[in-house]
């Protein structure tokens, strides 16, 4: 009888700490932040948010992840995060159909999971913080017309992998856009470079001596800016238009320079922050958030704005 009732007790007290999300659980929190690039000058931002809240709230924060986007390495991190206990885990998507399985085990083992910067509507997942790909699609083909007038687009898009989820979604968010004005645009050449400068450049010089007709490149994933502006003044092809993505300083010196004509600058500061805030709320209250979907914001940032240009991701 006396075991019955300890059996009893237990399965309360598990009952407790894992109905709502572990919602009664009790001393530090332990968060783990897998993120697709851990030393990535954007994703260095990403990890500044999540210390942060890390400060703010009172949990243990562990920021770990692969070197060069290897979703097979973020997965094996995860699962690493599983067996050592984590409460729960912030990470990316990147390549939704091979996460998948490591995203169910964490739904059967009760760790909330908020994905940051992409999202995978398949997995289970307590929230999603980033930036709306279609609305960022949106904006910077708006901001293409109008700088090109009228006149014909031909673009080379540069992204990181041909799977990565956000960078198909912010690619589609351009063609759409061009579409949906009927503008006289095509994607000449679309290509991945998995986020590495050199494999980038090489496919710079590559397309646009094919292709003389480029004079625009679109870049969704950080490092196609950069490139492009150093293989367009190699070449000498100062008419073509590079419409970047991310505010990393070497993006933000060629747009003072003229280099590259804008960027796309998403709040990755707000992707590292939110993400854990409202793991610990889950976690420590059972306060699930207002809506599944989270937009962090992104903004155009030209050579008229890149001195104000954070006031504006601030107040979002």
């Amino acid at each position: 009888m006396k075991k019955l009732l300890v059996v009893l007790l237990l399965l309360a007290v598990a009952s407790a700490v894992f109905a709502g999300g572990r919602s009664q659980k009790s001393g530090e929190l332990n968060i783990v932040f897998v993120t697709p690039l851990v030393a990535h000058p954007v994703w260095d931002v990403a990890r500044e948010g999540f210390e942060a809240a890390a400060k703010e709230f009172g949990f243990r924060a562990s920021y770990v992840g692969p070197q060069g986007i290897d979703p097979a390495e973020m997965v094996n991190q995860i699962e690493i995060a599983l067996v050592s206990g984590a409460d729960g885990i912030v990470t990316m998507p990147i390549a939704p159909e091979a996460m998948r399985p490591v995203f169910r085990k964490c739904a059967e083992q009760n760790v909330p999971v908020v994905f940051a910067g992409a999202e995978d509507d398949v997995s289970t997942s307590l929230a999603f913080v980033g930036t709306n790909e279609a609305e960022l699609g949106f904006m910077g083909a708006e901001d293409l017309m109008k700088k090109f007038g009228g006149s014909p687009i031909r673009a080379h898009i540069l992204q990181s992998t041909m799977d990565a989820s956000f960078a198909i979604k912010a690619r589609d968010g351009y063609l759409k856009a061009f579409r949906d004005k009927n503008y006289d645009f095509q994607m000449v050449v679309n290509e991945p470079c998995n986020s590495d400068m050199m494999i980038a450049m090489e496919r710079y010089q590559n397309s646009l001596t094919a292709h003389p007709e480029i004079n625009c490149i679109i870049g969704v994933c950080g490092e196609a800016g950069p490139a492009a502006a150093k293989v367009v003044n190699e070449m000498g092809r100062k008419d073509i238009v590079i419409m970047a993505i991310d505010d990393v300083a070497e993006t933000l010196d060629f747009v003072r320079s003229g280099d590259i004509y804008a960027t796309m600058a998403q709040n990755f500061y707000k992707i590292g922050y939110e993400p854990a805030k409202i793991l610990y709320n889950y976690l420590k209250n059972g306060a699930k958030p207002a809506s599944y979907s989270n937009d962090s914001g992104c903004t155009i940032v030209t050579r008229d704005n890149i001195n104000t240009y954070m006031n504006i991701l601030k107040a979002r």
